[in-house]
């Protein structure tokens, strides 16, 4: 129920800055057009048209059968998937990892660049639910770094790339 509650939540978030991006004038990307699906067999179809990705996405079905309280996410624009990604909370539920995230690689797509932002709306409303205080990044992407600083994260004494989540509401 989490999960679910946890993906609307972030759709109505896009939704609702699409309204106040319309507030400021005409803007060139719709965001009520953002969908937040779990993975499943429809999104992996679209993965395997991907050019070069950066992760194997097929093994998370698995993983989700094992993992009860992970939570995956799809992220489509329209018809299009742009992006996924797979967290999953320690067994205290202090932290959780983003395991993987992901945008869709070297081509085009009405999302890109907004990937991480987008993921991180469901995620911290999905840590919020679970009572966790930290998000950590799993073994980041060289590449990603910058992004995670940007929203947010930060390496702590330990270098883990992580985010703390004090003060969080729904």
């Amino acid at each position: 129920m989490y999960r679910s509650r946890a993906r609307k939540i972030a759709e109505a978030s896009a939704s609702q800055l699409q309204q106040s991006l319309e507030r400021g004038g005409p803007t060139a990307l719709d965001f009520s057009k953002v969908h937040f699906e779990p993975i499943d067999a429809r999104a992996l179809k679209a993965f395997e048209h991907w050019d070069d990705p950066h992760f194997s996405w097929n093994e998370v079905i698995g993983w989700k059968t094992r993992e009860p309280l992970a939570l995956d996410i799809a992220i489509w624009y329209e018809d299009e998937l742009c992006g996924l990604c797979f967290v999953n909370p320690n067994n205290s539920r202090q932290r959780i990892r983003i395991v993987r995230l992901e945008g869709r690689p070297n081509e085009p797509h009405p999302l890109r660049n907004r990937i991480a932002t987008l993921a991180m709306i469901a995620i911290e409303q999905y840590a919020f639910f679970l009572g966790c205080q930290i998000i950590e990044v799993q073994e980041p992407n060289e590449g990603a770094v910058s992004i995670y600083l940007q929203l947010g994260f930060e390496f702590d004494s330990e270098g883990r790339l992580v985010k703390t989540l004090e003060n969080l509401v729904s």
